[in-house]
Formats: structure tokens, sequence, C-alpha cells
């Protein structure tokens, strides 16, 4: 199951269902344990004994919400960006700081608001003519984003479009809506969207997810929040691609390499691929582009091929490369490979300058 809604019953296979061990499911039903929402730098346990564990099921999904829509911001990269945050005092701020290490950001404890990327956070309660709404919010430096959400007897649920203010980049986001789906519901609708904060938008994209109670699924089913942004960095990094074609006769080979992953569904580099990447982009410039080629299946899509050149992508921009100037060659369909096949994958790494 696809979890980020275009429309209101979008599906597509969840490529890292079976490569995550040890994730915890989304719950909004039962609960979840205090440990789920527990970061694990600088956690405050307190605050969440405090609830109970139906209300921590409702923050891990809030979070999960907001901070997949984070992952999709050019400027927000967990491979380049390291986050500024105090120690936590709230369930909330548990939950989202939990969130954002399980997405990959790299964290550090400051005693004020220090920081280009100094987290904050926010919950308030309004009374409409439509009953309580809780307006969560999450901020990372200049960019915020914020939601309303109301809580029934199914669960919880989005009550208004997401807004997003201090970026441009919002026309290739799409919500991890339908991890929402999963509470189950009789009949109930909501709608599905990002916009611009205070910036109306005639070609704003927005759907509704209608939400039944076939939808229930077990705890155990869940999808774990890990899968979540590891499918929100996958969409990223593919309309990235989308983005950028470089017209390859304008350029010539300078360098290649030859990257080796243990299998076919692992994403750890390893210290041998680490040093071949930091060895190739010693001598790279400002119009250079490196060009990854992973795939290997011959029908032209491979989710697990394309796990691993996220992953190189993201080495790289952990050495300063550019996302321009990264770019993930499409499947080129040229040998074929079978999935139960556990050998050692290539994936091919070449440095082009220009002409």
């Amino acid at each position: 199951m696809n979890f980020f809604t275009e429309s209101s019953r979008a599906t597509a296979g969840l490529f890292l269902a079976l490569t995550l061990s040890g994730c915890t499911a989304l719950s909004g039903g039962p609960g979840v344990d205090e440990k789920d929402l527990l970061p694990r730098l600088a956690g405050n346990e307190e605050a969440l004994r405090n609830i109970s564990a139906s209300e921590r099921a409702h923050l891990q999904l809030i979070a999960t919400n907001l901070v997949a829509t984070l992952v999709q911001i050019p400027e927000m990269r967990p491979a380049t960006a390291t986050l500024q945050l105090n120690k936590p005092q709230t369930a909330y701020g548990n939950a989202v700081i939990r969130a954002l290490e399980d997405a990959g950001f790299g964290m550090q404890i400051v005693s004020a608001d220090q920081g280009q990327h100094f987290v904050s956070y926010s919950k308030s309660l309004s009374e409409t003519e439509s009953g309580l709404v809780n307006n969560y919010s999450l901020a990372v430096g200049k960019i915020q984003l914020s939601r309303e959400y109301v809580v029934d007897d199914d669960g919880v649920f989005p009550s208004s479009l997401l807004k997003i203010s201090g970026t441009d980049h919002i026309a290739d986001i799409t919500l991890a809506d339908n991890i929402f789906a999963e509470q189950g519901g009789d009949g109930k609708i909501f709608i599905s969207g990002a916009q611009r904060e205070g910036v109306p938008d005639p070609d704003l994209k927005a759907s509704t997810v209608d939400v039944q109670d076939f939808d229930l699924l077990p705890q155990d089913k869940r999808t774990p929040q890990e899968a979540v942004f590891t499918e929100a960095r996958q969409r990223y990094f593919e309309n990235d691609a989308k983005r950028q074609s470089p017209n390859l006769d304008d350029y010539e080979k300078h360098r290649r390499t030859v990257l080796i992953f243990d299998d076919n569904v692992t994403q750890m580099m390893g210290n041998a691929n680490k040093r071949a990447v930091r060895l190739l982009v010693r001598e790279f410039s400002d119009d250079d582009i490196m060009v990854i080629k992973a795939c290997l299946d011959a029908d032209g899509r491979d989710d697990a091929s394309m796990n691993r050149a996220i992953r190189v992508e993201e080495e790289l921009a952990g050495y300063g490369i550019p996302t321009e100037s990264a770019y993930i060659a499409p499947c080129a369909r040229a040998s074929y490979r079978h999935a139960s096949d556990d050998s050692p994958t290539p994936v091919e790494l070449i440095h082009y300058r220009p002409r």
C-alpha cells in the first residue's frame, strides 16, 4: 500500500516493508507504549506517562504526518540538515523529536533557541462550530508546517489542509494521509492536500480520503513509521530525478567507481563503499555532475535498486554535492536479476565534466 495519497484510494507497493526490522507499527486504536514515542536523545518519560496509550498513538500519527511532509522539502533533506532542539517538556514534543530521529535527521541538543535549524512546535485547542479542533504545528528554522486534527471514537483524523510556509517547494509534496485510514471509520471523509500559508493557489491539488470500517488494520499490520519516512524520501528523489535530465552528450566521463552492496535488499554502504565515494568527490567541481546507475531489473522498475540509489545520493549530499548535481539514472533494462537473488549488488557511480 502506498501511504501517500494523490487521490482517495491510491495504492502501490510498500517498498521497504520487508527490509525494516524492529519497527513499531503506527497505531490509532489500542495505543502505543511510552518507549515508542520516547526520543533516543533527551526524551521526557514523565510527559509520556501522564497521557493514555491511545493519546500517544494519536500523537505518533500526527508527528509522522508532519515529519513525512518535512522530509520532502529540499531544504530539509535528512542527509544534509542537522537540527537543533531543546529537551521536550510535553508528550507532543517527545513524539515530534522521536519522529525526526526516525526520519534520519542529525540532532543537536542546545540550551536556548540557537541554530539555523532550531526545532519548535506547538499545540492549540479551538472550539469551533464543528466541535473541538486541535491545531498542531512544527517549525524547523524558517520552515513551518501546521494542520488541524480532530479526535473521535475511531481515532485521530486531519480536518484541514496542511499549511506550509518558509519554502516555495510544495508543488511535488504528497501527504502521508492514508496512515489515518488504517484506524478504520464508518464512512468518514477528510480532506488531503498541502497549501502555502497565506498565499492563494489556483492550482491547489486537494482530494478527499474515504475511510470505511474495512480499512481498519490490526495493530501489528499497520505501517511502520520508518517505512512512511523512507517512502517520503523516495518520492522526493523520484520527483527530483524527473526535474533534472542532463544531456550527457554535453559531458565527458571523468572518473567512475562501482560500489558493491552485500545483497539485493541492504542499504548499508559499508566502509569500502564510503571510502570510494569520498575519493571520487575530491575532484568534484561546481559544473560537474554525478550519475548513479543502480537499476538491474528487466521490466524497468526496481524499488530495491531505487533505494540503493537514494542511499548513494544521500551519501553524496553528505559531502556537499548539490541535489541538482546528482542524478539517478532511469532503469536501463540492461540485465535481469531474479527477486530471490541475494548475491552482491553493484551500483555504478560516474563523475562527468562539461566538454
